[in-house]
């Protein structure tokens, strides 16, 4: 397996843009939705989606030791299993896959990390998402977020979700919705351990027609190439 917190928090915020919260259009402002309406917006938004592009700001506090990592750089996703973020702050790091084949790259250590995406994935909730299942009522307990100090504003509603069968890796996420477009305009994921990840999206492009080159690496001149051997 590929390790690292950055794949981890990479995997889960694909799990969330994935499965949860595209734009389902530009609707009127009208009267404030109930919760499940707002949990079939977002489903039905999944449905029609095929890809996505953005910037994102990404902050992971390690609550062990109480310390901010921040990072930043642009994100495509495209059904079905396709990722890839590009890293550029504080450094360049690179994870795409094409659905079968997962590739972690580090120009600074001048080595890629070459693995099967359902090995690299210790969680069976990212994969069945990236596929396009967005049942997310059968898989999360859902409820709205009421304290004062994290819920959304008027035009926003934050999510809950906590996975009903145990998950490797992930423990809870919030999902900030804007009720304008039903897209995430902030996503806060908790593991086991008590850390979190935090991204802000921005620049979001829905259906931009991404090409599917743009999901597959191959390791230039004078890297190294590392094949984990596969779990029993």
């Amino acid at each position: 397996m590929v390790s690292g917190r950055s794949l981890a928090a990479a995997v889960s915020m694909a799990c969330a843009c994935l499965g949860i919260g595209w734009p389902a259009g530009m609707p009127d402002a009208v009267a404030a939705p109930s919760l499940g309406e707002v949990v079939d917006k977002v489903q039905e938004t999944c449905a029609r989606a095929q890809d996505l592009s953005a910037h994102f700001e990404q902050i992971i506090t390690i609550r062990s030791i109480n310390q901010d990592q921040r990072a930043s750089g642009i994100l495509l996703l495209k059904r079905p299993r396709k990722m890839r973020w590009e890293y550029q702050k504080p450094e360049p790091r690179l994870f795409v896959t094409d659905g079968k084949t997962l590739w972690a790259y580090s120009p600074a250590d001048k080595q890629v990390v070459v693995q099967d995406v359902d090995e690299a994935f210790a969680s069976r909730l990212p994969i069945s998402i990236l596929v396009g299942d967005c049942q997310l009522r059968r898989d999360f307990e859902i409820t709205e977020v009421g304290n004062a100090a994290t819920r959304g504003s008027a035009s926003s509603r934050v999510l809950d979700l906590k996975p009903k069968r145990p998950e490797a890796g992930i423990a809870r996420m919030l999902l900030e919705v804007t009720l304008r477009t039903y897209t995430l305009e902030r996503i806060t994921v908790f593991d086991l351990s008590g850390n979190t990840t935090v991204y802000a999206l921005t620049e979001l492009k829905l259906n931009p027609g991404l090409s599917d080159q743009q999901f597959t690496f191959v390791p230039p001149a004078g890297v190294t190439v590392v094949t984990p051997p596969k779990q029993p």
